[in-house]
């Protein structure tokens, strides 16, 4: 009697032992599924086209290639800062697309707004269009700089498509506010590009004034 009591005890500890285990590995599988979803619905952000002053003048046909962006910006979610020697991204905020596309749509958006005259379309979009002129970018700083305000920092190149024509390179600093939420960082950041998409515009209309004369002197 004594040993099948003792059998039964050793069951049903065993038994025991099994669900409190079994139970464990449930508990941490929830709190696993549970810290995964907490940051699993970020708020999407997207740069947006910012109006400007439309002018006369402009290739008749523009590609704003796809930007070079410096590998610390290059990220899913949003660097709201950079120090200098440290990169702040944000928690629940993530761009709606790559930031290279994000750069190349807006800035084309841009510019065609400040060019009426000029078809303007973003790399890789379904065009079969042969361009008059390229604008290239290449962003090393777009976030909160170490004022704490909006900065931008970027080579801009304008170009003819015919070599021989002058090409026009310039490093661009832009500051913008000091802003207080993701959301008007994003709307400073769009700011910016705006303000960089006005020198581009100025630099096609004297690629285009530059084509015309050469124009009328060989003739």
């Amino acid at each position: 009697m004594k040993m099948l009591f003792a059998l039964r005890s050793a069951r049903s500890f065993s038994g025991r032992r099994s669900f409190l285990s079994g139970f464990a590995a449930l508990s941490v599988m929830a709190t696993s599924l549970t810290a995964c979803s907490s940051g699993a619905n970020p708020a999407f952000y997207t740069l947006a086209v910012t109006p400007g002053q439309p002018l006369s003048g402009g290739p008749r046909y523009v590609e704003v290639r796809l930007p070079t962006i410096a590998s610390g910006l290059d990220r899913d979610r949003i660097v709201t800062a950079d120090s200098g020697y440290r990169l702040t991204l944000s928690q629940n905020d993530a761009w709606s697309d790559s930031l290279s596309a994000q750069i190349s749509h807006a800035l084309a958006g841009d510019i065609a707004q400040r060019l009426p005259g000029s078809a303007v379309f973003a790399e890789n979009d379904a065009v079969s269009t042969q361009p008059d002129a390229y604008v290239e970018l290449s962003v090393t700083h777009f976030s909160r700089g170490p004022s704490g305000r909006t900065q931008l920092e970027a080579i801009l190149s304008v170009r003819a498509i015919d070599t021989n024509q002058p090409f026009y390179m310039q490093r661009l600093t832009l500051e913008g506010k000091a802003p207080s939420s993701s959301a008007a960082l994003i709307q400073d950041m769009s700011l910016l590009l705006g303000q960089l998409s006005d020198t581009a515009a100025t630099q096609l209309r004297m690629l285009q004034a530059d084509q015309a004369s050469r124009q009328v002197t060989s003739q």
